[in-house]
């Protein structure tokens, strides 16, 4: 079982600004990955949250496996506190790559990736996915969030904790936010993922976008 790489070095949320809330949401995305986890046997599963126990006892109590690493805490420590003009040098690019997903190829039957992906910008976005479909086996799926609040210019920085098949929680990570890299529309996600085999939106009530990305 593969751990993060820390708790990262976060942009500080001043004392004006309002923390958020934790949530705990339904979601249809997870409702649908949890199919595959119902229907199929001995699957690897890489949840990119960090270690949670609780989500290792969910996966595991289907009889599969789990890795966890903590993609948003490497984000912290190899972009530091100007966090999205940092993701512009080669050097820390190459080095959130090397640290998180050196997978060997086809290593994975699902990838919960969350939200992760909404902090990076062009082209390491670009790269990161292209690394998520090597890792990914072919028809495994990938289950994403992206921020829908056109107006948002700052994004929280959350935890994810299974609750069931149908329900996570949301927990804001300590006076972590970050400024968002772009606004994701279904027609942005649809190019991003050109190279995946299928992608399937899913309507929600808040301001989160969810998607299935299957290879």
């Amino acid at each position: 079982m593969k751990f993060g790489a820390g708790k990262g070095i976060f942009p500080k949320l001043s004392p004006k600004e309002n923390v958020p809330p934790t949530i705990t949401r339904q979601s249809s995305g997870f409702d649908q990955f949890c199919s595959v986890l119902r229907d199929s046997q001995d699957l690897s599963i890489l949840d990119m949250s960090g270690a949670s126990q609780a989500n290792i006892t969910f996966i595991t109590g289907y009889g599969h496996r789990i890795s966890s690493d903590d993609i948003i805490g490497t984000m912290g420590e190899c972009f530091g506190k100007d966090f999205l003009e940092n993701q512009g040098a080669a050097s820390n690019a190459q080095r959130f790559l090397d640290q998180t997903l050196m997978f060997p190829d086809s290593s994975f039957d699902g990838i919960l990736v969350w939200d992760a992906l909404q902090f990076l910008k062009t082209p390491l976005i670009e790269q990161a996915v292209l690394q998520l479909l090597r890792v990914l086996r072919p028809g495994g799926q990938m289950l994403m969030y992206f921020n829908a609040n056109e107006k948002a210019s700052q994004i929280p920085v959350y935890s994810y904790r299974i609750n069931d098949h149908r329900t996570v929680t949301q927990s804001p990570r300590p006076g972590s936010v970050y400024q968002r890299s772009q606004h994701f529309n279904n027609r942005v996600l649809e190019k991003l993922f050109e190279r995946a085999g299928s992608i399937k939106f899913f309507l929600t009530r808040d301001h989160l976008r969810e998607l299935i990305v299957r290879r």
